[in-house]
């Protein structure tokens, strides 16, 4: 295939985003290479793909993509190894989200290092930046000579706490870093587009609102502490308001929706994508623009990211405004005050991106053990 990478290895290919992606490479014949310590599933055909039981030796395969499909713990070995050989060849990489445990924020500091003195090229899988509707967004966006958006809403919901989806069953984070991010990155993402960079989105200052409710799993047990399973927040970039919901509670509708309102040349838009799997539609003041509903998000990404490397190249990616390790910086930046933000009494504000960046949640504080307990 001339638009998809002609082969992927794949750690934590049994879990549930490395699952998705395994399903396009083994539906487009791609040659795939899989690392999970977990038990082989009855539905694959052991013949479809290469197993490797050594993690170091997974790594040393000669696939055209990686892709690190697993919690932040899981991936540090993964990095390591990568970056290690990326001293001495290309590679490409796509990561997860969040960037790091939401416990451990100096890790994105260095990996963001590590990767610029490397020759890797590793982007992050916020798979509604790859999709094409957002470049038909932006598109329309840039088409105006002046252009204002004023709201923004986001809605990402699915119901995670019912008992009878196995998918409910996997670990979850804080929802503000596992869900809330991808909306952060997508209002990061379209506005440095349109004002040229990630910097600008910030120069009138950021203050957020939040609060959040505590998450219900059906497998309490595996979890130390309560974690947030919905959060509405109301976030000021300037002139530019965003009403925010995630939320993973009992009946929560499953939607991926994105409203954008504002001027064009003085006329008013608004621009409503939802990037639901099997229901994508985008329409632009009122009139629906077309395309396929069942378009698959994972074969976006995948499509996308090797457009984008064989077009732009390593350098680019790394330093332009795309998924790159800088931006995912800023993503889980914005995810741990939006955490924070939930739990503070008053909002928070942020003069800039750089008061941002250095920005501490104290989420480890908050976790640790009180005086006195095990």
């Amino acid at each position: 295939m001339t638009d998809l990478p002609d082969s992927i290895a794949i750690a934590g290919a049994w879990g549930y985003i490395g699952r998705k992606f395994l399903e396009v490479a083994l539906r487009q014949q791609m040659r795939t290479f899989v690392y999970d310590p977990g038990p082989w599933p009855q539905d694959l055909d052991p013949q479809a793909l290469t197993r490797l039981a050594d993690e170091a030796e997974f790594y040393r395969q000669p696939a055209a993509l990686f892709h690190l499909a697993a919690h932040p713990e899981q991936r540090r070995t993964g990095q390591q190894h990568l970056l290690q050989r990326a001293q001495q060849e290309p590679l490409a990489v796509l990561n997860e989200k969040p960037m790091a445990a939401p416990e451990a924020p100096e890790e994105c500091d260095r990996l963001v290092a590590a990767v610029r003195d490397s020759r890797v090229c590793m982007l992050y899988d916020f798979p509604e930046l790859y999709d094409p509707l957002t470049q038909r967004v932006i598109e329309h966006l840039r088409s105006h000579r002046d252009v204002r958006i004023s709201q923004i809403s986001m809605c990402r919901s699915k119901d995670r706490e019912n008992p009878a989806n196995p998918r409910n069953y996997k670990r979850m984070v804080p929802i503000q870093y596992q869900e809330s991010v991808h909306c952060l990155a997508y209002v990061l993402f379209v506005l440095a587009r349109v004002r040229g960079g990630v910097s600008d989105v910030f120069e009138d200052g950021l203050t957020i609102r939040a609060e959040a409710e505590p998450y219900a799993p059906p497998n309490p047990e595996i979890y130390p502490g309560v974690v947030e399973g919905k959060c509405r927040y109301q976030l000021s970039l300037g002139r530019v308001q965003i009403e925010g919901l995630t939320d993973f509670k009992a009946g929560a509708e499953f939607t991926k929706r994105r409203v954008l309102c504002g001027h064009g040349d003085g006329q008013p838009f608004r621009i409503e994508a939802e990037y639901l799997e099997g229901a994508k539609q985008l329409r632009i003041n009122g009139q629906d623009q077309g395309g396929d509903p069942r378009a698959n998000s994972y074969e976006s990404v995948l499509r996308t990211f090797l457009r984008w490397h064989t077009r732009l190249g390593r350098d680019e990616l790394m330093q332009g405004i795309f998924p790159n390790p800088a931006f995912a910086r800023i993503a889980y930046q914005w995810s741990s005050a939006l955490w924070r933000a939930s739990r503070a009494r008053s909002p928070l504000q942020f003069a800039d991106l750089d008061e941002l960046l250095r920005f501490d949640a104290g989420f480890r504080e908050s976790r640790a053990p009180s005086p006195g307990t095990t």
